[in-house]
């Protein structure tokens, strides 16, 4: 309730209605796999980037869409791609699992029909993808509030449209590493008989903090927060303090970009992540020159239990290159620990570059569809953790897509 009060403040505040373009991409295809967190998180934003501005549209009762916003987010948008976002390192590693993305009696969704041999085997073999199996939902959580920062700070989307979704999104995450000060705010879940019914990681700070720190102990799912060692309390505590810098965003009140000259308009936000070696701080800033020029550039801490590595991107977004042909361009390049150990001190570098290119086959401002075209995206990635990339190892990638706006 307290979110939902907090909704209704924020519907209050006064601020700008702008009119942007508002172009929805659909991805079709990202690498082999049949479904990633990229594509999952893509599709579910554009989809619900177009409910609500429909809505909007037939129905003025602001209040009336609040209350349906809030109810559609909460109970189908945020189990349903919080627990793909788990799904999906399950679905890279060619490990098959079944989504049951709906709230039990318990207050719990589930990623199950996985066997506890293969989850003891994973995190015997491949402990970086075990810590990340644990994270996975709440690393989509995290990439769609980032993408929808984006997408507000280049004035691609209305702050009404979208509102909901992000500040529910938002605070739902931070709630969730707070349930470490407050355990009982957690479901109490036992271990069901059948291992196949059994959540795939149960608690999902709370696992990742007891596997990072014992990755040898007896296996079992669900961890309570009893179960953790005072050092690992202590650990979980300190990554639910460093989920408040979530907060320290100006889009979260719908505040869009500031006036830095005459040219140029800019903005900026604080974030914090969890990784398959512990967490990590950003520091995004977005600019607009000239209303056509949009580039960001950020600045990342990744951080394991010994030490701080460094890492940073830009992008370039939505060059015009002709009157149907636009492209975008990512560079990331980063410090992490070698292996994506929790306990290392040693450096390994690792870059990621990704071209894309959006072409339109179809123009007509008059019509109901005023742009319709298809996209493509290739990327190189090297051996590392990037939110949202499917593979923890070196990667070279194709996505593709149709895009629109109407």
């Amino acid at each position: 309730m307290k979110i939902i009060s907090f909704l209704f403040f924020v519907t209050s505040i006064s601020y700008a209605q702008i009119e942007v373009p508002q172009k929805y991409n659909f991805e079709i295809y990202d690498g082999a796999n049949l479904s990633t967190m990229h594509t999952f998180n893509q599709n579910y934003l554009s989809s619900y980037r177009i409910f609500s501005r429909t809505l909007d549209n037939i129905s003025k009762r602001k209040k009336t869409n609040l209350l349906i916003k809030t109810a559609l987010v909460y109970i189908v948008g945020m189990p349903l791609t919080h627990e793909e976002g788990h799904r999906s390192v399950l679905t890279n590693l060619g490990i098959g699992s079944i989504s049951q993305p709906f709230f039990s009696s318990k207050g719990a969704a589930y990623v199950k029909g996985v066997t506890d041999n293969t989850l003891l085997n994973l995190r015997n073999n491949d402990l970086p993808n075990y810590i990340r199996l644990h994270t996975g939902g709440l690393e989509a959580d995290y990439s769609l509030s980032r993408n929808t920062d984006d997408l507000l700070a280049f004035k691609q989307e209305n702050y009404t449209t979208i509102k909901e979704e992000y500040i529910l999104r938002k605070f739902s995450s931070i709630l969730y590493n707070l349930t470490t000060f407050i355990p009982k705010l957690s479901p109490n879940l036992t271990e069901e008989d059948n291992e196949l019914e059994r959540d795939i990681v149960g608690h999902d700070i709370w696992g990742m903090v007891r596997h990072l720190h014992r990755p040898n102990m007896p296996f079992y799912r669900y961890t309570s927060f009893d179960d953790l060692t005072n050092t690992e309390q202590k650990y979980a505590k300190k990554l639910a303090w460093r989920s408040l810098s979530n907060l320290v965003n100006p889009i979260l009140l719908g505040k869009i970009s500031y006036r830095l000259n005459t040219n140029l308009q800019g903005n900026f936000a604080l974030s914090h992540s969890l990784a398959p070696f512990g967490d990590y701080f950003n520091q995004d800033f977005w600019f607009i020159y000239k209303d056509k020029y949009f580039f960001k550039t950020y600045l990342r801490e990744n951080m394991n239990n010994n030490k701080t590595f460094f890492a940073g991107g830009i992008s370039l977004n939505n060059m015009v290159i002709n009157d149907r042909l636009n492209s975008t361009v990512n560079i990331d390049v980063w410090q992490q620990p070698k292996d994506l150990s929790f306990t290392t001190d040693v450096v390994t570098l690792g870059t990621n570059i990704n071209i894309g290119l959006n072409y339109s086959l179809f123009k007509n401002k008059k019509a109901f569809i005023k742009n319709a075209g298809i996209y493509t995206e290739t990327n190189y990635k090297s051996n590392g953790f990037l939110p949202e990339y499917a593979s923890l190892k070196e990667d070279f990638g194709l996505r593709f897509g149709f895009s629109f706006s109407y």
